[in-house]
């Protein structure tokens, strides 16, 4: 045997190999070669896919006509040499649906085209080495017997290794020659778009300098030709593509679509109309084969399709999980919703398996995840907080959090809010608005948040909150009282602090927020803005209550500290009970004060709380001014869920004023309490007038109240939970309808009459009450508390005419 690195001789037989392939290619066929460089499983019609993506009949007709109106050349764009569109939006959005149903259009009109479907997971199309092979495949197959395959054919003889050229050698010889060809020599085809190139998924490809590459490539290579392919590109809107299109290969040459800026209520609309036609084949077609009980005919209802919806955040990989997974038909339909809307353990068998599989690739992808994580856990705790706060409270450079979420967004976007006002002029102010970050995925979320799900990319929020808390704490510690302000269109630090509000007693505090807290400045901090009406019921509401549950669970943990957070708490009530001065030194406002003294105490002073809505104020709103409130002693409801009877700020002031230091120069007395009446009687006096009189059909019961009742039956209800008083009501308006107003005033008054000291205002006042037509009406509303008004009017009366009344109460 006689071998060499050329020439290898053996049992009488000679071959020549040549190592770089050139001899064993030349004795191959062109379209051999060209058949072996495809990806077959990238064509729109690949055999490789049983369920191709494309869009449920109705659904994206908008967007759909746009694309095809560039592509046949109606549209300014086009018309204005634009032979590129991008369309962009997050994973899941429905790009490759729109691809596969554009394509689909396009043959159904007879339009030549080739496509390319990029797939992260396929090794064979998830770069760019078989792209224009495959592309160039579908260009011979869309003109058999031209000129357009001779070239095609000709440029591979000529060169047999061309798949291994450039991707500009490869686009100018195998597509733009051959189409110049084709159409010069085919004078039909004057006018009609000569070819259609359709590229899903750019993103998907491995190598991010292979899609620019992708990009500049094809842009260069039409820019030579004298004639217009659309070239229609769908990826999601990574930033490497992004800065791309904003290249000056590009630059002008493109149309941008955007599923992400796409009018939401036209989204929605589409995916509702999904659910309801994929729920109605589903329940149809379980319907016709099962034995057993059938689903009912509105299965499964508008609520839940509407839930759903709103799950969806606008993306149809949602929907179609949710879809596939109720499917199913080895169980039943509603038994696998229940499942995916929580009512039903999954066996394991988890609905959103393949959206979880694409969170978890997207986060793979991210160089810096621990850095995201944590981001994303601050975000959690007030999705407004902007970029630019994050960035302080973590101590990144500016600009850092914009780079973490580079590779996410598909995921996560980055924007400048357009509620973002110039404090100057009150106009939108683009260039001053800060930016910040919006998940395009609701159940993104939820993935993260259970471990079970995202395993190593888990948010354990009890572990991060308390982290969070402590870097607010430091960093408002670290604030110029002089700097620091809450404006309301401005979200500050302290909102994330207010959204641990409820969570912080259920974790252990560990020893640095210990220290912070019992260490922080407060004097410092609250002092400057005591006297600021619009700052501090903000600080009191945000700040002061989180911190006292803090100090509340500093305290259990380490009875040790319980002296710091006594010297803490003086410092607190030192400076709040500066501002109840204003409180007793004008008189509407003393109802404000006196009512929060007595809140819920009684079933005649109950917490409002009003039904549907989520921010809302008590009568004292009505009764003083609640600008001046500075307190906020009448907030009973705010956006952060903030019950008035369970807000530790609100009952750490009605421990002050129930139990005043020696020294307090203040009391809520019966002085107080004679003002409040009078405030009251004012107000009720105005709603008189417009009372509604018992319906006709109810006189006879409301005339046989006796006096054994102890109070009117109301469509609304009183409750006690908790052992305080709540009063439950339906809202019309902006306020309280003037009915309930008067059935709640009367009951304040009926409440405080017993506790005023003598007051020649007060017995005018009731003299005046009695005077009023509607007190003897038999069929008028609440006859009860009417009843015991007049009892408790004529006892203040006889009572305030003794000679020992001293401007005291009455054996209260």
């Amino acid at each position: 045997m006689i071998s060499s690195k050329q020439v290898l001789v053996s049992g009488g037989q000679f071959s020549q190999y040549n190592y770089n392939g050139q001899i064993s290619l030349a004795n191959r066929a062109p379209i051999d070669i060209l058949t072996d460089a495809v990806a077959p499983s990238a064509f729109h019609d690949s055999g490789a896919s049983f369920d191709k993506p494309k869009c449920h009949p109705r659904t994206r007709l908008k967007i759909r006509e746009i694309i095809m109106r560039w592509i046949v050349g109606e549209d300014e764009d086009a018309q204005g040499g634009k032979p590129f569109m991008w369309l962009n939006g997050a994973a899941g959005c429905g790009k490759s649906a729109i691809s596969q149903s554009i394509i689909e259009s396009c043959i159904e009109r007879d339009l030549p085209l080739a496509s390319f479907f990029f797939s992260r997971t396929d090794s064979t199309r998830n770069h760019t080495g078989s792209l224009v092979a495959t592309l160039a495949y579908q260009l011979y197959c869309a003109f058999p017997g031209t000129q357009g395959q001779t070239e095609i054919l000709s440029a591979i003889q000529n060169d047999p290794l061309i798949f291994k050229k450039t991707l500009q050698r490869q686009i100018t010889s195998l597509i733009i020659q051959p189409l110049k060809a084709h159409f010069l020599k085919d004078q039909t085809t004057q006018g009609r778009v000569p070819f259609v190139i359709v590229i899903d998924g750019l993103d998907e490809c491995s190598d991010r300098t292979a899609q620019k590459a992708i990009l500049t490539t094809l842009a260069d290579s039409v820019r030579l030709s004298d004639f217009r392919i659309p070239i229609f590109i769908a990826s999601r809107p990574e930033r490497d593509i992004r800065l791309s299109f904003s290249s000056k290969h590009l630059k002008g040459v493109y149309t941008r679509l955007s599923l992400d800026l796409e009018d939401r209520d036209d989204t929605d609309s589409d995916i509702r109309l999904y659910f309801f036609d994929k729920f109605a084949e589903i329940k149809d077609d379980f319907n016709e084969r099962t034995a057993g009980r059938k689903l009912v005919y509105d299965w499964p209802g508008d609520e839940i399709v509407e839930r759903l919806v709103r799950k969806s955040s606008g993306q149809f990989i949602y929907a179609a999980t949710v879809t596939r997974y109720v499917e199913s038909t080895r169980h039943r339909p509603d038994h696998r919703l229940d499942v995916v809307l929580n009512l039903r353990p999954d066996n394991g068998d988890h609905p959103f398996a393949e959206l979880d599989a694409l969170y978890t690739m997207i986060f793979e992808s991210v160089l810096n995840t621990e850095k995201v994580v944590h981001v994303l856990s601050l975000y959690f705790m007030d999705i407004s907080i902007s970029c630019s706060i994050i960035e302080e409270l973590l101590s990144y450079d500016e600009g850092e959090v914009e780079t973490l979420f580079c590779d996410m967004a598909a995921l996560v976007q980055i924007y400048k809010p357009k509620d973002h006002f110039s404090r100057r002029d009150r106009m939108y102010d683009p260039e001053h608005s800060p930016s910040s970050l919006r998940i395009l995925h609701a159940s993104l979320g939820e993935y993260l948040l259970d471990a079970a799900r995202s395993k190593q990319f888990h948010i354990d929020m009890d572990y991060h909150g308390i982290r969070h808390v402590n870097l607010v704490l430091q960093y408002l510690a670290s604030c110029s009282s002089s700097s620091f302000k809450l404006y309301s269109n401005r979200v500050t630090p302290i909102t994330v602090l207010a959204s641990q509000y409820g969570r912080i007693g259920q974790v252990p505090i560990p020893l640095e927020l210990r220290q912070t807290v019992l260490n922080f400045p407060l004097k410092e901090f609250l002092e400057p803005h005591t006297s600021d009406c619009h700052t501090y019921p903000g600080l009191l509401q945000y700040f002061v209550t989180p911190f006292l549950e803090l100090l509340d669970a500093i305290a259990i943990n380490d009875p040790t500290s319980s002296c710091m957070k006594d010297r803490q708490l003086e410092i607190l009530r030192t400076l709040l009970m500066q501002q109840i001065q204003q409180y007793f030194n004008d008189d509407r406002l003393a109802a404000v004060l006196v009512l929060f003294y007595h809140l819920a105490s009684h079933r005649f002073v109950p917490i409002l709380q009003p039904l549907h809505i989520y921010h809302w104020h008590s009568t004292a709103f009505y009764l003083g001014y609640r600008d001046r409130d500075i307190l906020s002693l009448s907030l009973i409801w705010s956006d952060s869920g903030l019950v008035f009877g369970d807000n530790i700020y609100h009952r750490y002031m009605r421990q002050l004023l129930h139990d005043p230091c020696p020294t307090a120069k203040y009391a809520v007395g019966p002085v107080m309490h004679a003002r409040t009446v009078l405030a009251c009687f004012k107000e009720l006096a105005r709603t008189v007038p417009l009372l509604t009189p018992a319906p006709q059909n109810n006189i006879d019961k409301v005339a046989l109240a006796t006096d054994d009742e102890e109070d009117d039956a109301y469509p609304n209800f009183l409750s006690v939970r908790g052992g305080e008083w709540q009063f439950e009501f339906e809202v019309w308006g902006p306020k309280l309808d003037d009915e309930g107003m008067h059935f709640l005033l009367l009951g304040y008054i009926i409440f405080l009459l017993p506790r005023c000291g003598r007051s020649d205002a007060l017995v005018a006042a009731c003299e005046e009450h009695d005077k009023m037509s509607y007190i003897e009406q038999p069929n008028g509303p609440f006859p009860v508390r009417r009843r015991l008004l007049r009892a408790e009017i004529n006892d203040y009366k006889a009572r305030a005419s003794l000679p020992d009344y001293a401007g005291r109460s009455f054996g209260i």
